[in-house]
């Protein structure tokens, strides 16, 4: 499951510029324009660590800026993200389940433009990701700054980490939003 592409356009239109603004003023790394057509994935991805470490920055971004109440309250949203680490489980018609390391939380997560097993393709679950789960409109989705990390998983892990999936499934717990 991914965005609409016009909700997929505004998630960029959002995100990048606060990148930018992030950036500008914290000086995170050299003078960069994050709204070009090509962005620089590591450079970015600095950027977004240090503004997910301090999301009380959204404020003062909306703050500075004039927003239509809708991306106002998509932005406002963002400062409840949730980085970690994270096992995609599984793929499904509506998302992909990830689970995080910490707590055995389950969340279906949507992609941005594409699935994530189209991103993902010919890898097979279990993966482990280094992520930022945020909230978009009514789903989960990532920031699209994701690491894979490079790890294979027996099958006793993998048994386990279906039973947490299955568990979640069976008691309604798997989280679609925050």
């Amino acid at each position: 499951m991914t965005l609409k592409s016009e909700d997929a356009a505004l998630f960029y239109e959002l995100f990048l510029p606060l990148l930018n603004y992030v950036n500008h003023h914290y000086y995170v790394t050299e003078d960069i324009d994050f709204t070009g057509k090509r962005v620089d994935a590591a450079k970015a991805m600095e950027v977004a660590r240090f503004l997910w470490e301090q999301p009380s920055i959204i404020d003062d971004y909306i703050n500075e800026n004039i927003f239509p109440l809708e991306e106002m309250d998509i932005l406002s949203n963002w400062k409840h993200c949730i980085p970690g680490r994270f096992i995609i489980e599984r793929h499904l018609k509506k998302g992909s389940i990830f689970i995080s390391t910490k707590g055995e939380s389950v969340y279906l997560v949507n992609g941005i433009i594409d699935s994530w097993e189209d991103m993902l393709f010919g890898v097979p679950t279990p993966i482990i990701v280094d992520a930022v789960l945020l909230h978009f409109k009514d789903c989960i989705i990532t920031d699209g700054l994701v690491s894979v990390i490079p790890v294979r998983f027996g099958g006793n892990y993998t048994r386990s980490f279906k039973d947490i999936y299955m568990t979640a499934k069976r008691n309604g717990s798997i989280i679609k939003s925050i």
